[in-house]
């Protein structure tokens, strides 16, 4: 009997089971990228008819997989995942029933959930960073055709690009070509050069952008000393499930610029007509006035032909041709890109000629294990352009009309011609542990080689190393890390370092840590918190004794080996006040370790036996410090239920410590003060920047901006403007500083100005989105300060008793009399593409022509002192896609 009960009880047991089963139903499936077909790791959510979370699972991360068992009945079920349009499915389960659902997701539009990875290393809404972060689409580079990244760059509110050199939010100056507070990242690897810190925008692929990501503020906890300013991170595209062929072609032409009235060099009183700046258009180039009345002419027997100009310069014409194929070959993702670039610039005797090519190639082994490498070659030759040969006294050319080549030809010895050879190869491998954890090692080699002119020739090579990994604590409610070991060496040698062999290298470890609470009913947190460290060693090996002027003797290095290690932190957090309102708060500090370049380059602008600017080394520069702080608010909003955007108002705050800085007289004040304009063109006492520790600084400012895009009126249209307004500043404005700068009274660093806008807006009309129509404005208030002695040195002895004060380079009378530095650049374009489709209505190919008009007002103004921005310009494009 006992046996018997518990038999029975057994098969109660088991009935029981069968029947609680029979009443559960199963969802499973796969989610996949509906472009690339790669699994994703989303997120499910099962509703009930009332909207209430039911439950939830995560399809795997490896394969995409998932399975939900729920009880039978009506559901809705939810699928997301970050950066890609959540999708819902409308369920009816009955008892005992499977049902399969395959998800595809597809790409959001809506700029808020934008994915980023450069705040973290990892994904994050662009509402969500702690940090302000913009992004750039590639349509933007290819509609305003950008033959470099800077030029779209630009075009970022809070950013500025002068003469190659990036600054955010006015937390940089202008260098001469050394060091950057602004890292260049191309696929999240560095891309500066091993012994200057300089970004070569011409080796990025522009016509493989996928995306580009600009984060404002201090980022040296995550990405080390180059970091102090921002991150500029430009992610090349992959191969999607269609193969994509791109070919494009372009034309640039020059009108010439404007004339201008200036006060006379007879009367200063009276104001005088000047043409003639398009050098390009005259038979002949007359000199300078010289001080007994009469005028030197250069050759005046050379007729223009159709590419030639005076002195054997080619007229400015800029064209070239770009190609861009992606495909899937099974496993295999392949990216292939080229570009050919010929230059003859506006700016006399300046060229470039360049050819390069790039290969990314990823090997999927299985869902978990990917390596792959990415393969890019820029080769050319080009000459550039540093000081104009504008000395103040307008030409009077033979029949008594006031001309001006001057601003647009070069000072005679600063053109400095180059044979570039740039190579970078960068390995990597991805895995996926059976955890979920993410491990990546990305490697680059860098190889770099300018055989210049001038004596300036340089080649270097960088080695970069990254292990990192990744991993989210399930039973710590979903906290993530990032942490990775960094180690980079270069080795360099130039004639611009005395023709001495240097070794710089840098070792680091870093973390990163987010953490969410305040979830809502779906598992999403509303409050964000972010924590980054990092401890970062550099060294410098150097000979023991260097060059430190052109004009002197070699001395004893004081520092042949500079060692130094230091850690840096930031903290952010991020809450989400309703389904549309973010407010964020951060502080990072900032960390930058001297270059090379601005320890030790020594070198000569302009003729060493007349006046010119020569460069000294300073080996005894010190490291500089500081922190960034910002709050901030994005708004989102909708004009119509297809145009989305948001609006973000942000107040920041950085300050540096030891600032560094090229300086006229490196600081020294007893060497300032002993330079004289007779000394100088003598050579006695000559005029030298040098970069110095400068002092202490503060930045504050505020920045707002609007983005947006979608269809109003059944049109479609992108917008990206903003204002930022920076109040930059000496914390202790001392004889010292006034000395460094233009102006002996105002405290203000040097170049930058303290308002700029930014506004670019295009939409699309007719059926298919045929016609586009775009218009960009950029404008910037004046450059209130540079280095004194572009301005202030030069009025100072020897003025012409006939003409005037003197004024060797013409900046000082230039900034008085016509342009300062401030601007409105008005540019335009236009476009339309046709599709041609075969018997079944199935695009086959299309073709897209395009004309991009540049600086329309015309208007004449310097970018930095001595350097002349580009006059109107329309560019003619063709684009074919297969």
């Amino acid at each position: 009997m006992k046996n018997f009960n518990v038999l029975g009880l057994c098969l109660l047991l088991s009935l029981l089971t069968s029947w609680a089963y029979g009443q559960k139903a199963t969802v499973k499936g796969v989610v996949t990228d509906a472009n690339s077909k790669e699994p994703l790791p989303a997120t499910l959510r099962i509703l009930d008819t009332e909207g209430k979370l039911v439950t939830g699972a995560g399809a795997d991360v490896l394969s995409g997989e998932y399975m939900i068992s729920v009880d039978a009945g009506t559901y809705k079920m939810t699928v997301s995942y970050i950066g890609l349009a959540d999708q819902s499915f409308d369920l009816e389960l009955a008892a005992g029933e499977t049902k399969e659902v395959n998800v595809e997701m597809k790409e959001e539009d809506n700029l808020m959930k934008t994915v980023t990875v450069t705040g973290s290393k990892a994904g994050t809404q662009l509402a969500k960073n702690t940090v302000s972060i913009d992004v750039v689409k590639p349509t933007l580079v290819d509609n305003t055709n950008a033959t470099k990244v800077d030029e779209v760059v630009d075009k970022v509110p809070g950013v500025t690009v002068v003469d190659g050199q990036a600054n955010i939010r006015g937390g940089s100056g202008y260098s001469y070509g050394a060091g950057s507070r602004v890292l260049i990242l191309v696929d999240d690897l560095p891309f500066m050069s091993a012994d200057a810190g300089f970004a070569n925008w011409r080796d990025i692929p522009v016509e493989n952008i996928e995306q580009i990501e600009v984060l404002k503020g201090a980022a040296s906890a995550l990405y080390g000393s180059s970091a102090l300013n921002g991150i500029i991170n430009i992610r090349t595209a992959y191969a999607k499930a269609k193969p994509v062929t791109k070919f494009s072609l372009f034309q640039t032409s020059f009108v010439q610029p404007s004339s201008r009235k200036i006060p006379s060099v007879y009367n200063p009183d009276t104001m005088v007509e000047v043409s003639g700046q398009a050098w390009w258009a005259q038979d002949s180039i007359s000199a300078n006035l010289t001080d007994d009345g009469g005028a030197s002419y250069y050759d005046t027997t050379f007729t223009p032909q159709w590419l030639a100009g005076p002195r054997g310069y080619r007229k400015p014409i800029e064209f070239g041709a770009s190609l861009a194929h992606r495909r899937k070959i099974g496993k295999l993702d392949l990216t292939l890109g080229a570009n050919g670039f010929y230059k003859d610039s506006y700016l006399a005797g300046e060229y470039e000629r360049k050819l390069r090519a790039n290969a990314n190639v990823r090997y999927r082994f299985t869902d978990s294990l990917n390596v792959g490498a990415n393969i890019n070659v820029n080769f050319g030759n080009s000459s550039s352009f540093f000081l104009w040969n504008n000395s103040n006294y307008y030409l009077l050319a033979r029949e008594r009309r006031y001309i001006d080549n001057a601003s647009f030809v070069t000072y005679p010895g600063s053109v400095t011609e180059s044979v570039t050879s740039r190579i970078n190869v960068d390995p990597y491998l991805t895995y996926f542990d059976r955890k979920g954890n993410r491990h990546r090692l990305q490697t680059r080699i860098y190889y770099i080689n300018n055989e210049n002119g001038n004596n300036q020739s340089n080649s270097s090579t960088l080695y970069y190393g990254e292990y990192q990994f990744q991993r989210e604590f399930k039973q710590l409610q979903g906290l993530k890390m990032v942490a990775g070991l960094v180690g980079q060496y270069s080795a360099a040698q130039s004639q611009l370092y005395g023709n001495a062999e240097y070794d710089i290298s840098n070792y680091a470890a870093y973390v990163q840590l987010d953490k969410g609470f305040l979830t809502d009913e779906f598992g999403d947190s509303k409050l964000n918190f972010s924590f980054g460290a990092r401890i970062e060693r550099n060294a410098i090996t150097s000979p023991d004794s260097i060059l430190v002027s052109v004009s002197q003797p070699k001395i004893e290095n004081p520092e042949p080996s500079s060692v130094e290690a230091k850690p840096v932190f930031r903290a952010g957090v991020n809450y989400e006040l309703t389904p549309f309102t973010f407010l964020r708060a951060s502080w990072g500090q900032g960390y930058r370790y001297p270059t090379i370049a601005e320890r030790y380059i020594t070198t000569f602008v302009g003729d060493p036996a007349g006046l010119g600017l020569e460069i000294r080394a300073n080996p005894e520069l010190e490291s500089e410090t500081g922190w960034s702080a910002e709050l901030g608010i994005k708004q989102g909003f909708m004009i119509t239920s297809n145009w989305k955007g948001f609006v973000d108002v942000s107040f920041f705050w950085t300050q540096y410590q030891n600032m560094m800085e090229f300086s006229f007289g490196g600081g020294d004040t007893a060497a300032i003060n002993r330079i004289t304009l007779g000394g100088a063109n003598d050579g006695s006492t000559p005029v030298f920047f040098q970069s110095a520790n400068i002092g202490n600084t503060n930045i504050r400012g505020a920045e707002f901006s609007v983005m947006g895009t979608g269809k109003i009126a059944g049109v479609d249209m992108n917008l990206l403007a903003g204002y930022t307004f920076l109040d930059p500043r000496f914390q202790d404005f001392d004889e010292r500083q006034q000395l460094l700068s233009s102006n002996d009274t105002t405290n203000i660093l040097k170049y930058r100005a303290r308002h700029t806008v930014k506004f670019d807006a295009e939409a699309f009309f007719l059926k298919e989105n045929n016609l586009s129509v775009g218009l960009s404005v950029n404008a910037s208030s004046s450059m209130l300060a540079i280095d004194r002695v572009f301005q202030d040195l030069v009025f100072s002895d020897n003025d012409y008793e006939r003409y005037g004060p003197a004024d060797v380079f013409g900046i000082g009378r230039y900034r008085q009399h016509v342009n300062s530095g401030e601007y409105v650049n008005l540019s335009a374009r236009i476009g339309y593409r046709h599709a041609f489709k075969n018997a079944e209505g199935e695009e086959k190919w299309g073709a897209k022509i395009s004309v991009v008009g540049k600086n329309l007002l015309n208007q004449e103004y310097t970018l930095r002192p001595a350097l002349v921005a580009a006059p109107a310009n329309f560019t003619l494009r063709l684009d074919f896609d297969f």
